[in-house]
């Protein structure tokens, strides 16, 4: 395939690892060439507590995808998630005294600052907005004489611990991570460019045990926040008020499950599992109200607490007009686009994964928002000087894993 590059990106979620392979080129497209699915019980919002059970599923899920692409997959980017991945906005500045403006300037722009955050390390370094001497806004800074360039950045880091436990499951399972993801910047590059919102944009992940906002202020991200609630927390609701399994609560919600609870359901009847016992099921029939109020409270209850955290944001005055966009696992509840819009009070707007391989088929729904931004991410880091990390910041991201599979190999 000539001017394309095939890339290889894992997310691994609190119910489930997926494995995308895809041929990335260098106008912006895409195609999927395989993929696999594993369900994984070792992750607790976004971070690893059965390290076997996830060195299963990552290696169950990468080799269905191998499989189904006819390709062996060596690197991988991978996402990383929970509550504890941390944004901020640092403010960096370096004298260049009349010089020409390069690209190994703007790689020292983006390192001037002090990378420590506590026990935190650095996985994006994000540039919002250059300023040229007097002059602010500028997008594209290289090539032009200044006597000063500063800029407004956007870190995200992690926990120490969390990232090493991800690249230790990736070496245990011969995978070197070559790029490592936020999965609420992944979920949102999946979506930017693509909706109807225009300007300054909220995209709102609702994944199975985080969900998150992130903020895009001219299609380039700025930061985000994450809450420890998502899909899980309702099918756990379900499974609780009407007394049945875990996995039949998932499989209710997925066939009646809706946001909120609508004039019909009291007349609709729905049958559910009430004994489990000696592999024998007895049917009992309720009314949908009884499942969608269960499922309505939950849902209530995650808009409003990332409501409170929109409205009480640094970017709150920036994004008081701004529209979201729904996107993630969580969004397939039927009516959430309603709901979240009488919740929020902005404009919604659902975006509908709807993507099928030309060359294979392969069905690819909203539980693939993060698999699908990383592969945006991967195209944007095989490109040239990424929004996120130029060439030579990537290197150091490459030092950064080989350093954390030495500190491993010596200390454990």
């Amino acid at each position: 395939m000539i001017g394309r590059n095939v890339v290889t990106v894992l997310d691994i979620g609190s119910s489930k690892v997926c494995c995308c392979i895809a041929s990335v080129s260098g106008d912006g497209r895409f195609s999927i060439l395989g993929t696999g699915c594993c369900v994984c019980l070792g992750v607790k919002s976004g971070i690893i507590v059965d390290m076997a059970s996830v060195e299963r599923s990552v290696a169950a899920a990468v080799e269905r995808a191998e499989k189904s692409a006819n390709y062996l997959a060596k690197s991988v980017y991978v996402n990383i998630s929970g509550a504890s991945i941390k944004s901020r906005i640092v403010n960096a500045s370096i004298y260049l005294g009349g010089k020409i403006i390069k690209n190994d300037d703007i790689v020292r722009l983006l390192s001037s600052f002090d990378e420590h955050m506590q026990e935190m390390d650095l996985i994006h370094s994000i540039p919002i907005m250059y300023s040229v001497d007097s002059l602010n806004g500028v997008k594209d800074p290289v090539g032009m004489i200044a006597q000063q360039i500063s800029a407004s950045i956007c870190i995200v880091g992690a926990p120490k611990q969390q990232l090493r436990n991800i690249v230790l499951c990736l070496s245990r399972c011969h995978l070197e991570p070559v790029g490592i993801v936020a999965s609420g910047y992944a979920s949102g590059l999946c979506v930017i460019g693509e909706s109807q919102n225009n300007g300054n944009q909220i995209v709102v992940d609702i994944g199975d045990s985080t969900a998150s906002a992130s903020f895009f202020f001219n299609d380039t991200f700025c930061g985000m926040e994450t809450i420890p609630l998502g899909g899980r927390s309702i099918t756990k609701d379900i499974a609780l008020g009407l007394n049945i399994s875990f996995a039949s609560a998932e499989r209710l919600k997925t066939l009646h499950g809706a946001a909120f609870v609508s004039i019909d359901d009291d007349r609709d009847m729905i049958f559910i599992p009430a004994v489990e016992e000696n592999n024998v099921i007895d049917l009992q029939q309720i009314p949908k109200s009884a499942l969608n109020h269960i499922i309505q409270y939950r849902v209530e209850e995650i808009l409003k607490i990332l409501k409170k955290k929109i409205d009480e944001s640094i970017f709150h005055n920036d994004f008081s007009k701004s529209g979201v966009t729904l996107t993630g696992g969580g969004s397939n509840l039927t009516g959430i686009k309603d709901f979240a819009m009488g919740i929020l009070n902005r404009k919604v707007n659902l975006k509908k994964i709807n993507c099928e391989s030309s060359e294979q088929n392969i069905l690819i729904d909203n539980g693939f928002s993060v698999a699908l931004g990383m592969i945006k991410f991967a195209q944007l880091s095989e490109i040239s000087i990424m929004v996120d990390k130029p060439k030579k910041k990537m290197k150091n991201s490459a030092n950064f894993f080989r350093k954390t599979l030495n500190w491993i190999e010596n200390n454990l």
